[in-house]
């Protein structure tokens, strides 16, 4: 098992260069953040090596547009002196078309680029982008980025409604390109992925398009292509349970918004974001357990997967219609420390309330005092690991 320094040493430290885009992307979720401003140099020198002193040696550029920042060759050339063993970049590629930039942007110690594409047409992507012009500008880059020796290049797509049905279809459009890596990413409700719901929201539990994301999925099984998830929920993912992202991906999550969650654990307002949106937001069950804590002051662990522990201890008796007496143990509790550490509550959330519930686990006659399978056990084991006991009554 790696050390603690290890693994630490393989975190990525985000690093933003910019709160300013040349798009304007319909889902775009950081809009209000964005001034139109590149950071001061020094200010993201002393992220950077602040990353540096906690042992990381992975670093991602970002933005907004990262490859705005004026100085951004300079800064790929600082993380390099400062020690950094893997510099990424996260960009939608245009200025990468000329190919003098990405020469410079090699030589001064960039190692991988993530592209931001959206469309395999002209039409489809800059519909998302509104930005005539971007989708050959982003192509020809990736061209040239593919064509770099020991240049690691991947796409990230956000799945939306406009670009769903088609999904597979993107994807075999790049690879076809020649690129090997995806990472598919759910929307997040804010900014103006929320002020454009109507065009680019739905549901991806519904028939239809879980068909179309489970076709694009299939190209997970291919041997020479990686796929990776970002905020998919679980529950979607049945079948292909080694896409489910780490649980502990919330971590991060968390930590990046402890802005919103500070004023809340300290008796104040819940965060802005919160209300209309929610149910559509990957932490929404992380929230409203979180709301629940703070008002009862104590939250208990979910009682999960009976049906397993039944079966460790001998043949499941008849179950009772109406029955309400259970034969499941209690769990932990947890309660804040003087210090109301989101972090620690994150870690406790991950491994006694991060359950999920499959299709045996909705027929099973517990399914109204179990919470399912943790979602640790879902994507190490399967879905299929669980065994439903008797028939759901209504």
């Amino acid at each position: 098992m790696a050390s603690d320094a290890s693994a630490a040493a393989e975190k990525r430290h985000w690093v933003r260069l910019t709160r300013a885009c040349n798009q304007r992307c319909l889902f775009c979720h950081d809009r209000g953040a964005q001034n139109g401003k590149a950071l001061a140099f020094e200010a993201v020198k002393r992220e950077l090596a602040a990353g540096r002193r906690l042992g990381l040696r992975r670093v991602v550029l970002s933005g907004g547009e990262p490859t705005l920042h004026p100085r951004f060759l300079d800064l790929v050339s600082l993380a390099r002196r400062l020690g950094y063993e893997h510099i990424q970049t996260v960009t939608n590629g245009r200025r990468f078309c000329y190919p003098g930039f990405l020469k410079e942007a090699l030589a001064a110690g960039l190692d991988e680029i993530t592209f931001s594409l959206h469309g395999h047409t002209r039409e489809l992507h800059e519909r998302l982008t509104r930005v005539p012009g971007s989708f050959v500008q982003a192509v020809t880059a990736l061209k040239a980025a593919l064509s770099m020796p020991r240049l690691i290049v991947s796409v990230d797509v956000v799945i939306n409604a406009l670009n769903l049905p088609v999904l597979r279809e993107l994807m075999e459009f790049f690879v076809a390109l020649g690129v090997r890596e995806f990472d598919l990413l759910a929307l997040v409700p804010f900014g103006d992925a929320w002020e454009n719901r109507s065009e680019v929201s739905c549901d991806l539990a519904a028939p239809e398009n879980l068909s179309s994301l489970r076709r694009a999925l299939e190209l997970s099984r291919r041997p020479d292509l990686h796929v990776f998830t970002n905020r998919l929920g679980p529950e979607l993912l049945e079948g292909f349970e080694a896409l489910i992202q780490p649980p502990e991906k919330i971590l991060d999550e968390v930590r990046g918004r402890r802005h919103l969650f500070a004023s809340w654990l300290n008796g104040g307002k819940p965060p802005g974001c919160a209300g209309e949106p929610c149910p559509h937001c990957f932490l929404r069950d992380f929230c409203r357990d979180l709301g629940s804590l703070l008002k009862e002051g104590s939250l208990k662990a979910k009682v999960g997967t009976l049906c397993l522990r039944q079966e460790r201890r001998g043949p499941a008796r008849p179950v009772v219609p109406g029955e309400r007496k259970t034969t499941a143990p209690g769990g932990p509790m947890f309660r804040f420390c003087k210090k109301r550490d989101i972090v620690a509550y994150a870690e406790f959330f991950i491994r006694a309330r991060y359950f999920v519930k499959g299709r045996g686990c909705r027929r099973c006659a517990w399914t109204g005092r179990c919470a399912g399978i943790a979602v640790q056990e879902a994507k190490a084991k399967g879905f299929g690991v669980v065994s439903p006991v008797g028939t759901a009554h209504g």
